[in-house]
């Protein structure tokens, strides 16, 4: 076995463009582990534990790349090295196309009509440049995490100051007048104004009001902290009040996980204000805030597409070939394994768990204390686990990009004698895998191969529209031709699996 270790100082690289680049080299003949990152606390500790820590790697910023290769013979890591070199020294389809600049000041010369920056850097490195943005009367993006929370406040109270937006920091989604930014879906535009402090949880929303025939104007998202107490909904309010005023917003729709339960009262005041129809999600906190006859407050991320369309939800069906799985299935299989790439999928799904209250379901982001399991987040028990958490994504790549680490996880669980159900969300759009189906798909066939029986039920959800890049209706093909069952709602795939659970599907 042969591993090499390189640190090359001051050679910054986006991190989602490293984290594919770790992925190709991975899949070459005799290499068997393949990492290439930045001098960040989190991958330090990856390389730590993987036992390749070297004293150039402790002394390292996250301005610094590391190179990490473990392969058969040294001729494979010598080979993986200079393949990393290729692809690193490739310009993007973006370089390819576009001026490559150095700073905001240049991109302001450059482009002096531009209103919005998008900053993706180490979180600790982003608060003078995104300071730099603002005052040169650009809205931005702070796709970053890692920021200090005072910064943020810093920084949302000195936007709101100059009349901009300042989404973030841990913005991953907005669709800002039709364009997609961070992970978005393709949705038609239209009338509906979103703002949400969740990103997979805007995603859905779009998703389906695109389906139910409606359309947006803006996608705001504001980062997930936007609500806490020491923030205010600095940003939300702001949101709500530019999109009040904005011609082509007739309605909007907020969206966050529960919070400080005044700073969504106030949310909530200002929606209040705007004297728009205004459909309130804020996931399983319905009954707690108060409103008036145009604001209607709802309890999952479906209620809250479908209030927002004026359309009926109807009784989902349950397949025939479902129900003659379940007959068949062996008593020893008895839990259930749900394993999301989107947190608030996951959140919505252990809400309607949890109106089931002879069920306990167990989770890395529980609703409950006594159900909060920790990284892994494995047991005998019923499973729902958000694995685009921290814990899971330290040093590898969140499972929308690359599921490398779910799909081990699905292959664990299917195998697994006494798994009864596999719920699952695949995550469309800008930003997604090329082809996360098919990942799926081909953990599936490989998970086959180990067990004697047909296996658990295979339950998923497809978040996503036809015009985006990997197209909702090729991914769904892929996954009903393998054998899962699909459902157009999130909610409505975590009803199912819980029927399963339960035995109830006549």
């Amino acid at each position: 076995m042969s591993q090499k270790v390189i640190v090359r100082k001051n050679e910054y690289q986006d991190s989602v463009r490293l984290m594919n680049i770790s992925r190709k080299v991975n899949a070459i003949d005799g290499v068997k582990k393949v990492l290439v990152l930045l001098g960040t606390d989190g991958n330090k500790k990856i390389i730590n534990d993987l036992g390749l820590m070297l004293e150039d790697i402790k002394s390292s910023t996250p301005n610094d790349l590391i190179i990490c290769v473990e392969s058969e013979t040294e001729s494979s890591a010598d080979n993986a090295v200079i393949e990393i070199d290729n692809l690193l020294s490739k310009p993007t389809s973006k370089e390819s196309k576009y001026a490559v600049l150095n700073n905001i000041d240049q991109a302001v010369t450059t482009m002096p009509n531009a209103n919005l920056a998008f900053f993706s850097v180490p979180g600790q490195f982003a608060t003078l440049d995104v300071i730099n943005a603002v005052e040169q009367n650009l809205n931005v993006m702070l796709f970053s995490d890692n920021v200090a929370l005072e910064d943020e406040v810093h920084l949302k109270k000195l936007a709101v100051k100059k009349d901009l937006l300042m989404m973030g920091p841990d913005c991953g989604t907005a669709i800002i007048n039709g364009v997609p930014l961070g992970f978005a879906n393709v949705i038609r535009q239209g009338e509906i104004g979103v703002i949400g402090a969740s990103g997979t949880g805007i995603q859905e929303i779009t998703s389906l009001i695109h389906h139910l025939g409606k359309g947006i104007s803006h996608a705001i998202g504001v980062g997930g902290r936007d609500l806490k107490g020491s923030v205010g909904g600095l940003m939300m309010i702001s949101a709500i009040r530019k999109l009040a005023k904005d011609k082509k917003t007739k309605s909007l729709v907020l969206i966050s996980k529960p919070a400080s339960l005044k700073v969504m009262q106030d949310v909530v005041d200002e929606a209040v204000k705007t004297a728009l129809p205004v459909t309130i999600c804020f996931l399983g906190i319905d009954s707690k805030l108060n409103g008036n006859k145009n604001v209607t407050i709802v309890n999952t991320l479906e209620d809250a597409a479908y209030s927002a369309c004026k359309k009926k939800k109807k009784t989902v069906k349950i397949p025939e070939p479902l129900n003659r799985h379940l007959l068949n299935m062996t008593k020893e299989r008895k839990y259930l394994r749900g394993l999301y790439a989107g947190g608030t999928l996951c959140y919505e799904a252990l809400l309607i768990f949890n109106n089931n209250n002879d069920v306990d379901v167990y989770s890395n982001i529980a609703l409950e204390a006594k159900l909060k399991l920790d990284y892994p987040a494995k047991g005998s028990q019923h499973l729902c686990i958000d694995m685009g958490e921290d814990d899971f994504t330290n040093g590898r790549p969140h499972p929308m990009i690359s599921s490398d680490f779910r799909e081990e996880r699905f292959i664990e669980e299917f195998t697994d004698p006494e798994t009864k159900v596999i719920l699952i969300d695949i995550v469309l759009g800008y930003g997604s895998a090329e082809d996360p189906a098919g990942d799926m798909v081909k953990a599936l066939n490989s998970a086959r191969e180990k067990i004697n029986d047909a296996g658990p039920i295979l339950i998923a959800h497809v978040c996503g529209t036809d015009s985006d890049p990997q197209s909702l209706k090729n991914q769904r093909e892929r996954l009903k031709k393998a054998g899962f069952f699909l459902f157009d709602t999130n909610a409505d795939a975590a009803r199912v699996a819980m029927r399963v659970i339960n035995n109830d599907l006549e």
